[in-house]
């Protein structure tokens, strides 16, 4: 995804949502919880929006790849533990086909829905690219930001 002159809303945001989505893709319990701590409302939401953004494009880049149960346990299972079951009732629906991912967080707390699509969008990379591709994938896109002048807006705890 292209960024232009980004709102600094958007970097932090996207920056998140990487962030978020290789903490899980490490099985970094505490990173996973970092990322999101302390957000406001908006701030959130802007994650939120960016980690949709991020799995609508995987989901057209990489087709509709399966969502194997080991791999929505194993990855739901990192997410704090307020949000836990909420996260994996969601994606489980998703899984089964039960629901499209806009319709299974419905109703959820925006927390909640930004872990469920974070967790989703690791299934996804997971199932098409394995473990190794996935982390190069990820890391490509945020050196690509690096390149483009959109730094990190925050450390990394």
């Amino acid at each position: 995804m292209t960024i232009g002159n980004a709102d600094p809303r958007l970097v932090d945001a996207m920056w998140r949502a990487a962030d978020l989505t290789r903490a899980y893709l490490d099985h970094d319990r505490a990173q996973v919880s970092a990322c999101l701590a302390n957000l406001d409302t908006d701030r959130l939401k802007h994650v939120l929006a960016w980690l949709i953004l991020t799995h609508d494009e995987l989901f057209d880049e990489l087709g509709e790849p399966s969502m194997a149960v080991r791999e929505i346990d194993a990855a739901a299972a990192l997410a704090p533990m307020e949000t836990e079951f909420a996260t994996t009732a969601a994606v489980r629906r998703v899984a089964a086909r039960e629901a499209g991912l806009a319709h299974a967080v419905e109703g959820l707390a925006p927390l909640d829905q930004a872990h469920t699509v974070a967790i989703c969008t690791v299934v996804m990379l997971l199932e098409a690219l394995g473990r190794a591709r996935a982390l190069e994938h990820v890391d490509a896109e945020t050196e690509e930001w690096e390149r483009m002048g959109h730094p990190r807006p925050y450390p990394i705890t």
